[in-house]
């Protein structure tokens, strides 16, 4: 399990937990956000649970105060890591909630021997990955009706990430 603590501020914030998805009870929070957010908010897809990549990926749930917030997937190919499914309730972005997800998903694909972590990040969330030192590769495209950008994490060139 991961944990963030947020940095101290006037209003001290919860720490945001990251762990691997145990259950059914995990599973059902983690399409419930995949719901909201690429269903309700963006209406990308309706289709959270079908994916059949779930069935041998890592999926994690990023939780505050025991409240299921957000969630991220990865799964290995060979020597590359590609992660999925990043998506963090309204509410909670901007605490930090994001960057646990991808910062739990780095390192386990780290600890797997990866070499390479690739994404299709929407292009509103390009400065997001960028901090986190992915790289646009190719052109943009059009997932649903939101503009997406292949991006890559070369771990070669990344210190081991404790």
């Amino acid at each position: 399990m991961t944990v963030l603590k947020d940095t101290p501020s006037s209003e001290q914030r919860p720490a945001v937990q990251v762990r691997p998805v145990r259950d059914r009870d995990d599973q059902e929070a983690v399409y419930a956000i995949r719901e909201e957010v690429f269903h309700h908010e963006q209406h990308l897809t309706p289709y959270v649970r079908d994916d059949p990549d779930d069935a041998y990926s890592l999926t994690v749930l990023a939780t505050v105060d025991d409240r299921p917030v957000g969630t991220g997937r990865v799964t290995l190919f060979g020597d590359e890591a590609q992660i999925a499914w990043v998506a963090v309730l309204k509410p909670y972005r901007g605490r930090g909630v994001g960057s646990a997800v991808m910062h739990y998903l780095i390192r386990w694909s780290q600890a797997q021997g990866a070499r390479y972590v690739t994404l299709n990040a929407q292009t509103h969330a390009l400065d997001f990955y960028r901090r986190l030192g992915f790289e646009p590769v190719g052109r943009r495209f059009y997932m649903g009706h939101i503009e997406h950008q292949v991006m890559v994490l070369d771990l070669r060139a990344q210190p081991e990430r404790k």
